[in-house]
């Protein structure tokens, strides 16, 4: 075929492209919860581009708001609150995409209603992604200037898998899921007063099973007043967790167990006698894979266990870098790590400053329970009050493991037994 005649057909493929993008996008013009003109007339046309109309404030709802296609979905507003708190059926979530189509969501407002405690439970999710087990590739979810208020459940749910919110958190891999990997970006996004309708409902929840990666980007975004974890990404078969957090806060996070509650044992509030409470930011992976990633300019503040907890089972280790990082009043450690497979801990840190977390804990834990070798460099760091120990690293599994602490700058009290500082 001539060079010609190629760059027309290229052109003209282009150009019915375009047309048939154009044709799908839909505008939508009420607020009424169905019919001409509605969101949920727009999602069971086939669109694939949303946009609602500006003269539209307000979508209140009476049924979870369904998207059932599998080509990529974009939603935009300009300020519009999707209202979830008259759903006839209390558990649904606002809104769910059913076959794990790649979603994009731009300028709304997803609202519960909130009022939901220990001893008035209910309430769904905010944004619901269900992923097939033949779902193959990387599902890309993208949330920019969002809100989810008042959810009883989680705020944003991503679930790869089968146990659905039997799924659990945590390592052992419970549960099965499709080869796909998750690509979660958030920013500008507000999590607000969610997850306090039933336990374990967090801010931001990704589950992934089978093989697959977590990707994780959180820019200029905040998780407050979260029952559960701010945002938790569990990854529960091989597969790395992959983030990138800057310029994000998580404040008061996991206060559900706090209620006055008598504690019944083995309930999901009974943490040995102790109410279950949960961390700022927290990370699962469990099976052959790692934890890499990068905080910078975050703040964790008075969430009621760790502000970051980070747990890495199996096969894999740690490659962290921490960066004008502020942890203050968490009612545990302001950060945790822990390392119970085979792999080495490495980290890096630059002007991180922890103050007044539970004095009877440290401001930095580094636990490394198996065969690796722990390397943390600190730079220009600070930890103010409580009573234990500002870094404290335990090594308990293989005594030929070999750890190293190199301060740059840095005046901490260290808590080091078998590891070797170096003075920058």
């Amino acid at each position: 075929m001539k060079r010609g005649s190629v760059l027309s057909l290229v052109l003209a493929t282009f150009l019915i492209c375009c047309s048939n993008l154009e044709a799908t996008t839909v505008r939508v013009t009420t607020g009424a919860n169905d019919g001409p003109g509605s969101l949920r007339e727009a999602l069971a046309s086939g669109a694939t581009v949303i946009q609602i109309d500006s003269t539209v404030r307000t979508i209140v709802v009476t049924e979870t708001l369904e998207y059932d296609g599998v080509a990529p979905l974009e939603l935009h507003g300009s300020g519009q609150t999707i209202d979830g708190s008259y759903l006839t059926d209390n558990l649904a979530p606002i809104f769910a995409v059913t076959l794990g189509a790649d979603l994009t969501v731009t300028n709304l407002v997803f609202d519960g209603g909130g009022g939901y405690d220990f001893f008035n439970q209910g309430g769904g999710k905010g944004i619901f992604v269900k992923i097939p087990r033949s779902r193959k590739g990387v599902v890309s979810v993208s949330l920019t200037d969002v809100t989810v208020l008042g959810t009883g459940n989680h705020g944003v749910h991503v679930s790869d898998c089968t146990l659905g919110d039997e799924c659990g958190s945590g390592g052992g891999g419970a549960g099965d899921g499709s080869r796909a990997s998750i690509d979660l970006r958030v920013e500008n996004v507000r999590i607000d007063g969610v997850g306090f309708g039933t336990a374990d409902a967090d801010g931001i929840r990704v589950d992934e099973r089978s093989d697959g990666y977590i990707f994780f980007r959180s820019k200029n975004s905040t998780f407050v007043n979260v029952g559960a974890d701010g945002v938790e990404l569990d990854e529960g078969n091989d597969g790395d967790v992959i983030f990138d957090v800057r310029g994000s806060v998580f404040k008061a996070n996991g206060a559900y167990c706090l209620a006055d509650d008598p504690l019944t044992p083995g309930g999901s509030c009974d943490d040995e006698g102790d109410p279950d409470v949960d961390d700022g930011f927290d990370i699962d992976e469990a099976g052959f894979g790692s934890i890499n990633g990068r905080v910078t300019e975050t703040d964790f503040i008075k969430n009621f266990d760790e502000g970051m907890d980070l747990d890495e089972e199996g096969a894999g280790g740690f490659a962290l870098r921490l960066a004008r990082l502020y942890a203050r009043g968490n009612g545990d450690e302001g950060i945790k790590i822990s390392e119970e497979g085979r792999g080495d801990v490495g980290i890096e840190t630059r002007r991180i400053s922890i103050r007044g977390n539970n004095g009877r804990k440290e401001g930095i834990e580094i636990e490394e329970a198996d065969k690796g070798d722990v390397r943390v460099r600190i730079e220009i760091a600070e930890a103010i009050g409580g009573k234990k120990e500002a870094l404290k690293i335990e090594q308990t599994g293989d005594p030929a493991s070999q750890s190293t602490v190199q301060l740059i700058r840095s005046n901490m009290v260290l808590d080091l037994e078998g590891v070797t500082v170096i003075d920058g």
